[in-house]
């Protein structure tokens, strides 16, 4: 395999295309390129063949990895779902998810928080549904216990109020039983606790009114 061109870098990243004379390309950091000693008319070696294309692989890790921070937060356990997906191999996955935790670019205790933040401005949500959810992407029990305990019971039953309160106008006219259910149900699937539950139906209905399991 022999290159045949190397662009200028280009974009954000400054990554610099390599084009071969079997048809390929791959793009580099110029580092790699220096490296590995690429230009034209450079014929490679089977050695510097299996080092472009763990280099190669690397940065399209990089890449999927920035993409994907570029839009929110994410934890270590989603990057890693998706890098797999995309068919980073185990050695290149870990090496790159090693680097964005040691920069900072993951970290599970700032997801987590930045996780809660959003679920109560977007979708306002009890600290059982918010559990369920951190703990799918992969966040450590401890710090979920940590982040939830900065959000008091009292700021966690006022969330419950307001959606209460938002959500009841749409049952006018429905029979008050059918009102009960409804409203206890959409709380218990949002993730607040029986008791918040109880409480909340009691202040916004008026009655000592209890939501079904």
């Amino acid at each position: 395999m022999k290159v045949v061109r190397v662009d200028p870098p280009h974009g954000r990243d400054g990554h610099q295309r390599v084009v071969f004379d079997r048809g390929g390309a791959i793009r580099l950091p110029p580092g790699d390129i220096t490296a590995l000693g690429l230009q034209p008319g450079v014929v490679l070696d089977d050695i510097t063949r299996r080092e472009l294309r763990r280099r190669a692989e690397r940065t399209l890790a990089v890449e999927i990895a920035n993409r994907l921070l570029a839009v929110r937060l994410r934890s270590r356990r989603e990057l890693e779902d998706r890098l797999h997906h995309r068919g980073i191999s185990a050695d290149v996955l870990a090496s790159v998810i090693a680097d964005l935790e040691r920069h900072g670019f993951i970290d599970d205790r700032r997801f987590a928080e930045a996780w809660v933040l959003t679920r109560r401005a977007l979708l306002p949500s009890g600290r059982i549904r918010l559990q369920y959810e951190l703990a799918r992407k992969g966040v450590a029990r401890d710090a979920v216990t940590q982040v939830l305990g900065a959000v008091g019971g009292g700021d966690e039953e006022e969330l419950a109020l307001a959606v209460a309160r938002g959500r009841v106008r749409r049952y006018r006219g429905l029979q008050p039983e059918v009102i009960y259910r409804r409203l206890g149900g959409m709380l218990q699937r949002r993730g607040f606790s029986s008791g918040v539950v109880s409480r909340v139906l009691r202040q916004v209905l008026g009655v000592n009114a209890k939501a079904d399991d």
